[in-house]
């Protein structure tokens, strides 16, 4: 096997966490990123060479190139690893590359699996199996996005560029189904065959974990005799919810009684998915229940960073109208005081899509700003605008308006709140923590 990796675009949360898994395998890790960003120190800590530009020099002494799905084939240091004769590896080639000689968990879905990947790897890490974790989000206990551990493996499946299509899991889970990434997969009937395929990839003897509202998605694992799972309400697996106390969410699973220590309705449906996961590791469901009352979270979902004014600030990485609804419904569990969200929409693909749905989800909250666009890897398409999820939340009722980023300090100091959320998977993370009373 190689000894040397060099990764294209090293900082992002998938690619600092292949990183980190490279150089617990005793690799020489390097890699260039024009936008370090958050996730650099984790990988300085590991003795990683992060370099802040692109140069087809990198190449010159490595053994295999890894780039993520946003580098262009064309990419100059690409060009010159082909050009000398060096492998190079999509992201989801090289993780699965690194999995599948494991005993592979691996968590798909369009909503909750950092959450679930993360429970997974908590209750098994508490109930000493010593765990590898792979996930796309931080987790405090953790240092950051990746647990190095033993053979038995948790990695977060990523349906974007069909890179979960690569894993050939022992057991393999879907938390939920949406319709997103149309832009590789071109149709919803395509892109439900992809998880169907995806759990299709589980090992003989395997067994596939699929929410009883989406039980068809599992049938051919079912058909070729893989173990099939289902939770929620009408499943083998339910956490049945009790009341709210504050920020613990109480619930009851095979006549135990449990609590999670963050809020909602939709972390309830991120256990029941963890703890089947996990019973398929041989672990007790009491066992996964104790677990989880410690499991210190994710970053960016529901995280209370620090306050403004009297009002508490939270975190969450919601983007896609269900998320959104679900982050207001757990907010609204643990507090009856009005609620503001400042909302950045993620993409001119995905706002052109689900702007009338977000702005309906939008609405449930007491007063929401609305920031432009971020378009990460997207050019401005006509006619898409914030504006869009505006009125569209406006139309269903909401108290929603325009907000440039500017203007938030000043809009958000004449506005009585309990709680501010800042929502969204761009850069709004950044601006929310600056924002606060203990911010830097």
């Amino acid at each position: 096997m190689s000894t040397s990796v060099h990764l294209i675009g090293i900082c992002g949360s998938g690619m600092s966490s292949l990183a980190l898994w490279y150089r617990y395998r005793g690799f020489e890790v390097s890699g260039c990123d024009r936008n370090p960003g958050e996730n650099l120190p984790e990988l300085l800590s590991a003795e990683i060479t992060v370099l802040d530009k692109h140069d087809p020099v990198h190449v010159e002494k490595v053994d295999r190139i890894v780039y993520s799905a946003a580098i262009p084939v064309d990419h100059p240091e690409i060009m010159s690893a082909r050009g000398k004769g060096i492998p190079v590896l999509r992201r989801s080639e090289a993780l699965a590359e690194l999995a599948n000689d494991s005993h592979l968990l691996a968590v798909a879905g369009a909503h909750g699996k950092t959450t679930t990947t993360a429970m997974t790897g908590w209750i098994l890490q508490e109930t000493g199996h010593d765990p590898t974790v792979m996930v796309g989000g931080k987790v405090s206990a953790w240092g950051g996005n990746f647990r190095p551990g033993s053979i038995l493996t948790v990695v977060e499946a990523d349906e974007y560029d069909r890179a979960f299509l690569r894993l050939r899991p022992v057991s393999a889970a879907v938390t939920s189904f949406a319709i997103e990434h149309l832009e590789c997969y071109g149709t919803p009937a395509a892109l439900s065959v992809a998880f169907g395929v995806f759990l299709e990839m589980t090992r003989p003897g395997g067994t596939a974990i699929v929410p009883f509202i989406n039980r068809d998605l599992a049938k051919w694992a079912g058909r070729i005799e893989r173990n099939v799972i289902t939770t929620g309400l009408e499943g083998s697996v339910f956490c049945r919810p009790l009341e709210t106390d504050k920020w613990r969410q109480k619930y009851i699973i095979d006549g135990i009684r449990g609590y999670l220590p963050l809020p909602g309705n939709h972390n309830l449906r991120n256990a029941e998915t963890a703890i089947a996961l996990a019973s398929t590791a041989g672990v007790e469901t009491e066992d996964s229940v104790r677990a989880l009352e410690s499991f210190p979270g994710v970053s960016r979902r529901l995280e209370r960073i620090g306050t403004f004014g009297s009002a508490v600030v939270l975190s969450d990485y919601a983007h896609h109208p269900d998320e959104i609804e679900a982050a207001l419904q757990g907010i609204s569990q643990v507090s009856e005081g009005k609620t503001v969200v400042v909302f950045q929409p993620h993409l001119y693909s995905r706002t052109a899509v689900q702007y009338e749905a977000a702005g309906i989800a939008l609405s449930r909250a007491d007063r929401v700003l609305v920031l432009p666009i971020y378009p990460a890897r997207e050019k401005p398409m006509p006619g898409v605008t914030s504006r869009l999820v505006v009125d569209a939340s406006v139309r269903a009722g909401g108290n929603c308006r325009l907000c440039m980023p500017d203007d938030l300090r000043k809009l958000l100091m004449e506005i009585e709140a309990e709680i501010i959320v800042f929502m969204g998977a761009g850069s709004i993370d950044s601006l929310a923590r600056r924002l606060c009373d203990n911010g830097h």
